[in-house]
This record gives structure tokens, C-alpha cells and sequence, in this order.
């Protein structure tokens, strides 16, 4: 299924008017960007947009855009109308979901007689009679989503005439061919005439991104900063990559600060890239903006970051300590670092579809359980702590208790353990068949 047809027209499920969402903007993006988007990503290609008017104000909306990539097709309310026959989605304009629930929700069986219905509860969509047969549904108070699965033919009446969704859906309940299914996978909400449901939306939306974080640190910590930030941050013209560049200046600064002995500042530098570094991606997913370019400005930006700390924190430290053998572990960690990127860098592009650093976790989905090692085994409780979450606080701890010289041989025991972890993953992944990625 490749087809969506999007109802900016007529009446919704609570009989609302449809036309009257498309040009709502909340995220930073107009709602009808939004829906395409995310239909987009769930494998949509074309689009047949139901509007009053063939001249809707929804089309400058959607003007050069290189993000929508689709075929759309414009069609006013009360003329005629040909769709093929084969199941198609159906939208309703104010609905807020996400590519996932969409992509699972297509994956659903139609016949070209039926009508698939999304509701968040299946056991409450429907009263039944006593014959079994579905006489009514809920359509109000929250239970059908706003999306269908239907053939486009079925829809072609309505369209003609004055398109209400509620009236469509109930009409079909009586032939028995409207089935529900349960959603699954994400959010979803219907945008109201309520001046305050745009904000609930980018709330909500805001609040899942939110729940993408990994690690308790992020989650209960960071995120709690990063997603206030952010929240100012998609109304200022700033991209992801800018705020990616930004963020990790203020890393950089970690280095010189080590170098000229304020360790303390050094990693407090460090700590507040660290907890800003989610904005970047945080912003993009709520502005629709991600992009593989993008994940990897990120990653370089950020291992660029660590670059300056690794050369500080040595240089800082041999101006204490004066002793050559600083210097001789400082390159050693600096040796370990470049070798880190070399192979991280290889692993994404080999084995992954991603410029993000956080997809090497996934490492352990390419080996059999069977096939690993007890080193191996070991290293999976201890590779939350190389997460830049974990050790970043815990070097400011270690930089306020024993300043340059804590930090220094901190981070190279610990860079000579993941040396051997890398290793480990290299002699791993070498056992695998040539074709196998993650991607």
C-alpha cells in the first residue's frame, strides 16, 4: 500500500471540520506537513488530498519542501472523483500519530468491500447485538483514531457529496464490512477547535521524544534540562546541525580549560554539552527534520568534543605532575581514541544504516548468544557506563574530588578496558557471514 488519502474536507469522526486544521502550525511545522511526513515515512508515495477549494492555501504550505518527495493529487469536495480499488489509508486532517503506528497499522489486510478502522481500544469499539453482529461503534470520546483502511471507491460518494466520516463509517456498520484494529506503537490525538489543543499536541509530541532516551541518566537527568531547552529551541530558525555545531563549542572548551589547570570547569563544560547534545536530535524529531547527514554532524561534533578532553586532561596533568610517563599514557589515549573512531566510523557504515554512534550498541543483535565469550558476557553490564551520559557526570564528580590527575588515569584505564572491548567485537564480527548488517 502506497496510496493515502487525506480528508481536509468536510467532517471528521466528531464532526469537526476538516478544513480548518491543515494550516495549524505547532512544533514549528503547519499540520498538514506533519500528517504528510509521517505517512510518508510509514511508506505512503501518493496522496489524495480532499480540500473546498482547488486553490487551498494548503499548497503553499507544502511548497518546496524537499522533505515531501510524493506524488500529491488535489480534489475539491463535491466534484467527481475516480480511486482505484485497491485498499488505500485514509486520513482525516487533525490527526497526530507516527510513522511507526501508521506503518503497522497498513500492514493490516482489507478486502476491496471493507473498511479497516483504528481505535485505541479494540474491546470498546464496537456494541454488539445479540446476533453478534456489530450495530454501532464509538466514534467519539476518543476511541477511533481517525484513520482507515479502505478502498478508494467507497469513499468516492462521499466525496461528492458532503464528506462526513462519521455518517461514511456508520453506514458501513450495518453490511458488516468495517472491521477495528487496535493501535499500537507510539501516540496519537486529534487536534479540536480548542485554541489550547495545539499545544497539547506538541506537548505530547514532545513528551515521546522524550521517552526515546536511553540510560537512567538521560531519561531522569538530562532529558528533564535538554527537553526545556528545546522547547525554545524549535521556534528559533536554528537547524539540528547548527545546534549540533553549537552545542559541542561548548565541549570543545572542556580541552583548554584541562590544559591550563581549572579541571573542575574542564568538565563542567563537558557535562553541559553533554545534557545539550540531546537538543539537536530532540529538535529535529520534533520539527520532522531527521536526516542520516545529520547523524553524523552530530557524531563528529561530539567526538571532536572528546578530542579536546582526551588532549587537555594529558596536558593538563603533565603540567602538575611534570612526569614524562604522563605524556607517554596521554598518547597512548589518544592512539586508543582514533583507533575507537576508525573502527566505530567502519562499523556504522558496514554494518548499519546510521550516522549515530548510539547504533554500535546494537552490536550485540549481530552476535549469537552462543557464540560469545565470557569477556564478551562481561562487557555487556559494564557498556552502559561508555555511554557519554554515564561517564561525563561521573568525571565531574571525579574532577571536583581529585582534579586533573583522578580524570586522567580515570579515563585511561578505562579507554585501555574499551580498547579490549573493541577488540572483542572486531574478532566477534569477523566470525559473521560477509552479508550481515543491521540495516
Amino acid at each position: 500500500m502506497d496510496h493515502a488519502i487525506l480528508v481536509a474536507a468536510g467532517t471528521g469522526l466528531d464532526g469537526e471540520d476538516l478544513s480548518s486544521f491543515g494550516n495549524i502550525v505547532f512544533g514549528s511545522v503547519p499540520q498538514v506537513k506533519r500528517l504528510i511526513i509521517t505517512a510518508q515515512r510509514a511508506g505512503i508515495k501518493r496522496f489524495s488530498i480532499i480540500t473546498d477549494t482547488l486553490d487551498s492555501p494548503l499548497k503553499d504550505l507544502l511548497i518546496n519542501d524537499k522533505r515531501i518527495d510524493s506524488e500529491i493529487e488535489w480534489h475539491k469536495l463535491g466534484k467527481p472523483v475516480k480511486f482505484e480499488s485497491s485498499p488505500s489509508l485514509v486520513l482525516q486532517s487533525n490527526l497526530v500519530t507516527t510513522p511507526v503506528a501508521l506503518s503497522e497499522f497498513m500492514k493490516c489486510s482489507v478486502k476491496n468491500d471493507e473498511i479497516l478502522l483504528l481505535v485505541d481500544r479494540s474491546q470498546d469499539a464496537g456494541l454488539k447485538a445479540d446476533n453478534g453482529s456489530i450495530e454501532d461503534i464509538y466514534l467519539g470520546g476518543g476511541r477511533a483514531v481517525g484513520a482507515f483502511i479502505a478502498s478508494g471507491r467507497l469513499l468516492e460518494k462521499s466525496i461528492m457529496n458532503s464528506m462526513s466520516l462519521d455518517t461514511w463509517a456508520q453506514e458501513l456498520v450495518g453490511g458488516g464490512k468495517l472491521k477495528f484494529t487496535e493501535f499500537s506503537n507510539g501516540y496519537w490525538m486529534r487536534i479540536t477547535s480548542d485554541p489550547t489543543s495545539p499545544k497539547k499536541a506538541e506537548r505530547l509530541i514532545i513528551s515521546h521524544v522524550g521517552k526515546t532516551l536511553t540510560g537512567w541518566i538521560s531519561r531522569n537527568i538530562n532529558s528533564k534540562i535538554s527537553l526545556r531547552v528545546s522547547r525554545y529551541l524549535i521556534r528559533t530558525p536554528l537547524t539540528p546541525n547548527m545546534i549540533s555545531v553549537l552545542t559541542n563549542m561548548i565541549g570543545v572548551l572542556s580541552g583548554p580549560f584541562y590544559a591550563i589547570g581549572h579541571p573542575v570547569w574542564g568538565a563542567i563544560c563537558l557535562q553541559i554539552a553533554t545534557v545539550l547534545d540531546r537538543c539537536d536530535g530532540e529538535v529535529a524529531r520534533i520539527k520532522l527534520m531527521e536526516t542520516k547527514r545529520g547523524q553524523w554532524v552530530d557524531t563528529i561534533s561530539d567526538q571532536l568534543t572528546i578530542l579536546s578532553f582526551v588532549v587537555g586532561v594529558t596536558i593538563g596533568y603533565y603540567g602538575v605532575a611534570g612526569n614524562p610517563i604522563v605524556l607517554v599514557f596521554g598518547g597512548l589515549n589518544l592512539g586508543i581514541f582514533i583507533f575507537f573512531l576508525i573502527w566505530s566510523f567502519y562499523f556504522l557504515v558496514r554494518y548499519t544504516n546510521s550516522g549515530s554512534l548510539v547504533s554500535y550498541f546494537n552490536v550485540d543483535k549481530l552476535i549469537i548468544k552462543e557464540q560469545r565469550t565470557l569477556v564478551h558476557k562481561l562487557i555487556l553490564y559494564v557498556r552502559p557506563m561508555s555511554r557519554r551520559n554515564f561517564y561525563s557526570l561521573g568525571l565531574l564528580v571525579l574532577a571536583i574530588i581529585g582534579g586533573s590527575p583522578w580524570v586522567f588515569w580515570c579515563i585511561t584505564i578505562s579507554l585501555i578496558l574499551f580498547l579490549i572491548h573493541q577488540i572483542e567485537d572486531i574478532i566477534m564480527l569477523k566470525k559473521l557471514k560477509p552479508e550481515t548488517t543491521l540495516k
